[in-house]
């Protein structure tokens, strides 16, 4: 969305300032009509309007160029849209009170189309020439003067116009802090240069760059849409002192995907029986996809569009088709017939890893055995992604895992928000761990998490900050417990819910608010300890729809199904002015 910026003394956005307008307007009107009338304004009177379009269209254009590339700060970078024809900028920067903000936020109040400002300088400053050249043909028709090639001539005003007009636009190239985009398409090659005639391939080279400080803080990566990249990104500590590296799309159509699939070629063998085998080991030459990870701790398999969950500890286990079981090289699966090309198969690797400063957007990220993307960092923004299929490797023991977007101890400063998240193993969001650094200033907002096991899991233990301002606003969680995973978990007792919290031993500062909560297997809401929810999460204004029967909250201490949601209200305090329906 672009927003118009009001400038003092041009009137509404997108309009000429009135006095000049009108006076343009009574010039030409008068020449088109062929009056040579004494009355019309003197040349001094005319001379104003064209002085005036002349020198406020290029004021117009240097404000365009500005808003677009220096209001946001040193910190932001802004990259042109020419179909959009507008100005998008991402990052963060400083604002007042010493609050950080995302780039992007403060551009939609503040930004108006860089290019609607260039052309409508253009279309003034051309106007006043030809207002110049209109009354001076007047005047000399009148005999008030004759046109001299004193001053500035009309081909001088032109040559400048060209000239001005060229830095702008040269100015409305791609701009960033340190001025490095990369490209990356599916048709590209690691050989070139990474431009957008010349793209890299894979996530290897992006990797390789991140490492070697070719992209850094204040770069920008951005991947073709409607392209297939497999692997993952785990970022260094980035290089640089300022900025924000920012990972997204570039061209038109679907988000471009990044995938953690290893894809089987034809290349099983029998094992004994209904057992085949393949070599997943890193290079093995057996699949296609994620060719180069080492991981063979195999989440979830995934054949003719249907994924097959049910993972086995022994080869002894395998009693029906589709059931798998992996060691440290091939993965065997049961099934009546050779399994074939094209079993994607998901690996333990998280597809995203974050270092601070980063702003990662407009992508799919799907086809892990661990979590969609992780981060600790400071100064994050996670986006308009979509992210799916995410989890099933065996975390220690028969433990398994895998969250969409999983924060661990010390981030601080990330915005998550309107992404869409589907079909986890555990959580669509969650924010975790042991240690005293805490989860500060954390957000997640306008989020759409569908059929995911929970929607939102808060932990945390080794004493420190803990959670300090942490936001879940204005997010719309559905079907919660209804996925891929739900019926092949080991610890299905309450799991498929919305809120889960468990081993809060840190200070809780956190507000959900805003939320719809729209369907769930077992609850709204699950919590260990005293089964309630933990003092410190305020709960209020959400919308909780739940099916006849369901219960509210986990545990014989919450006897209250959804049809005696004001009782539960009455006894607990939670959830002032939220709506309970049982409709869903």
């Amino acid at each position: 969305m672009t927003k118009s910026m009001f400038i003092p003394g041009l009137g509404a956005p997108g309009t000429l300032h009135d006095q000049p307008r009108i006076r343009c307007h009574c010039i030409i009107g008068s020449f088109q009509g062929g009056s040579m009338s004494k009355t019309i304004p003197q040349a001094s009177k005319r001379s104003r309007a064209w002085i005036w379009l002349i020198v406020i269209g290029p004021i117009l254009s240097l404000i365009g160029l500005i808003t677009g590339f220096a209001s946001a700060g040193s910190a932001c970078r802004s990259v042109v849209v020419p179909k959009e024809g507008l100005v998008k900028s991402y990052g963060t920067l400083q604002g007042m009170g010493g609050k950080e903000r995302t780039c992007e936020s403060v551009m939609d109040t503040v930004a108006v189309p860089t290019w609607t400002f260039i052309v409508l300088g253009l279309v003034l400053f051309l106007t006043g020439i030809l207002v110049r050249s209109a009354t001076r043909k007047r005047a000399y028709i009148a005999g008030e003067h004759r046109p001299t090639k004193q001053g500035v001539n009309r081909r001088s005003i032109l040559q400048g116009a060209v000239a001005f007009f060229a830095t702008a636009l040269a100015g409305a190239a791609p701009a960033y802090a340190n001025g490095n985009v990369r490209y990356v398409s599916a048709s590209g090659s690691d050989s070139n240069p990474g431009s957008v005639t010349a793209p890299w391939r894979t996530l290897a080279k992006v990797r390789s760059a991140m490492a070697s400080g070719d992209l850094q803080r204040g770069s920008t990566v951005l991947f073709k849409r409607g392209d297939d990249f497999y692997g993952s990104i785990h970022m260094p500590s980035l290089i640089g002192s300022s900025g924000t590296l920012t990972i997204g799309a570039y061209g038109e159509g679907a988000r471009p995907r990044l995938l953690g699939y290893k894809v089987s070629k034809a290349a099983w063998t029998q094992y004994s029986g209904n057992i085949w085998k393949l070599n997943i080991a890193a290079n093995s030459g057996q699949y296609s996809g994620n060719t180069s990870e080492a991981s063979t701790n195999v989440g979830f398999l995934k054949a003719a569009g249907m994924i097959h969950g049910r993972k086995r500890w022994a080869i002894s286990e395998l009693a029906a088709d589709w059931e798998f079981f992996s060691d440290s090289t091939y993965v065997y699966v049961r099934l009546g017939v050779n399994p074939g090309a094209g079993v994607a198969i998901s690996v333990q690797r998280d597809i995203l890893r974050l270092a601070s400063h980063t702003t990662v957007q407009d992508l799919y990220l799907g086809g892990t055995g661990a979590h969609g993307v992780t981060t600790g960092g400071k100064n994050v923004v996670i986006q308009r992604n979509e992210i799916e299929w995410i989890g099933g490797s065996a975390l220690s023991g028969t433990t398994r895992y895998g969250n969409g977007v999983e924060l661990y101890v010390g981030a601080a400063r990330v915005m998550i928000r309107e992404n869409i998240i589907r079909q986890t193993y555990d959580v669509a969001l969650s924010a975790q761990g042991t240690g005293t650094a805490g989860w500060t200033d954390i957000t997640w907002e306008s989020n759409r998490l569908e059929n995911c096991n929970m929607s939102l899991e808060l932990w945390g233990k080794g004493g420190g900050t803990g959670f300090l301002r942490c936001r879940f606003i204005n997010n719309t969680c559905i079907d919660a417990g209804y996925s891929w995973a739900a019926l092949i978990r080991s610890d299905r007792d309450g799991k498929g819910t919305h809120l889960l919290t468990y081993s809060m031993e840190v200070p809780v500062d956190v507000e959900i608010t805003g939320n719809s909560f729209l369907g769930a297997r077992d609850n709204y809401t699950r919590n260990s300890g005293d089964r309630q929810i933990p003092a410190g999460i305020i709960t209020h204004r959400n919308t909780i729809k739940l099916g006849a029967g369901k219960k509210i909250a986990y545990g014989v201490e919450n006897p209250e199904t959804s049809e005696q949601a004001a009782q539960w209200q009455a006894r607990t305090g939670r959830e002032q002015a939220s709506v309970f329906a049982v409709s869903y």
